[in-house]
């Protein structure tokens, strides 16, 4: 690693949220970007521009590089895989954003790529980072809520209306976004809910197409338990306004969080993220008490916190909070619904 100072990163792929990761990596202390590759001359030029870094005109041109020691994939789900695998095959890192893909197979490609070359695959889930959801981890390991009994979740948004056949997410099948919104949203709280109670073990789920043009449902519901007997109920739509909020229910006390996210333009939406903690509401409804106490919460900066961690993790070797293995578990759960709600049975949950 030639830079002593900061961890060499290139980006691929320049859609939406590859801006979100880029202002995190310039906002790092620990990180720099060194190039980017899209398909797309004009957006490389605007993004190189914008950023200060070099562009190459393929991946493989990028992979060359000895100054870029991790790759940040910010490329469609149905080609994590590919990307992923040759990159670590060319010695590089990989961040890639959540899912880890669209299947398990590939899931899995990727996860072996890794480890068999010994690099580190960190990936994107970067909800359980929040300082809500981090404070509800700690008050239930602390205690607060007694012992777990159930818990509901929701992660919407009205992005179905937005979808065009030229947009990947349009397609529902696995070359595109399968699950659509559960796939796109929902995957974040399939990864927190398993930080807070472990594995899952059975799903079912019901899908709907009702009102946005994409072919892809824009309706989901899906109900699973917990190997350790607490059950779930995670929804997600395309087709409402924003939400995104957990509601644990205890033997002693209930804890409630949401995000209060503005309705504002996606390109609106993604300048919030490095402050999003401002928009977070955290209440413990105790047993003993006639009215909830909401519980006082810190400003992180979730997105640069993975960011830095992938960077610990190259420097040092160390494992990864949102790894590989973590990310097939919450894919695992998406998948599981897709096929529940396909077959109109439940699904025993294996990885």
């Amino acid at each position: 690693m030639r830079n002593k100072d900061r961890v060499g990163v290139g980006l691929i792929g320049i859609g939406s949220w590859s801006g979100v990761i880029a202002n995190a990596v310039q906002r790092s202390k620990r990180a720099k970007m060194v190039t980017c590759y899209t398909r797309n001359p004009e957006k490389r030029e605007a993004f190189s521009k914008k950023y200060g870094c070099d562009q190459e005109k393929s991946f493989e041109d990028v992979l060359k590089r000895d100054d870029v020691d991790g790759i940040l994939l910010t490329t469609p789900n149905a080609i994590h895989a590919e990307h992923a695998v040759l990159a670590a095959q060319n010695g590089k890192h990989v961040f890639v954003d959540k899912p880890i893909a669209n299947t398990l197979a590939d899931g899995k490609k990727m996860v072996e790529a890794c480890q068999k070359a010994g690099l580190v695959l960190l990936v994107g889930h970067d909800m359980r980072r929040l300082s809500g959801f981090r404070k509800m981890k700690d008050l239930m390991d602390k205690g607060a809520i007694g012992k777990p009994v159930m818990v509901e979740s929701n992660f919407s948004a009205r992005l179905g209306f937005e979808l065009t056949p030229d947009k990947w997410r349009w397609y529902g099948d696995d070359s595109g976004c399968p699950g659509g919104a559960l796939m796109t949203m929902g995957v974040h709280h399939a990864d927190t809910l398993q930080y807070y109670f472990g594995p899952i073990k059975k799903v079912f789920a019901f899908f709907s197409k009702l009102y946005t043009p994409a072919d892809v449902e824009d309706v989901t519901m899906t109900t699973f338990q917990f190997e350790s007997g607490v059950l779930g109920y995670l929804g997600s739509t395309y087709a409402s306004p924003r939400a995104n909020w957990i509601y644990v229910y205890g033997t002693d006390a209930h804890l409630f969080c949401t995000l209060s996210l503005p309705n504002v333009p996606f390109d609106e939406y993604l300048q919030i993220w490095s402050v999003v903690d401002k928009y977070t509401l955290l209440q413990l409804f105790d047993k003993s008490k006639d009215k909830p106490e909401t519980i006082p919460l810190s400003v992180g900066d979730p997105i640069l916190e993975e960011i830095d961690e992938f960077a610990d993790c190259i420097r040092t070797g160390k494992k990864p909070e949102t790894d590989g293995r973590r990310a097939l578990a919450a894919l695992a759960l998406i998948r599981a619904a897709i096929d529940s709600a396909r077959t109109g049975k439940p699904v025993d949950l294996k990885v």
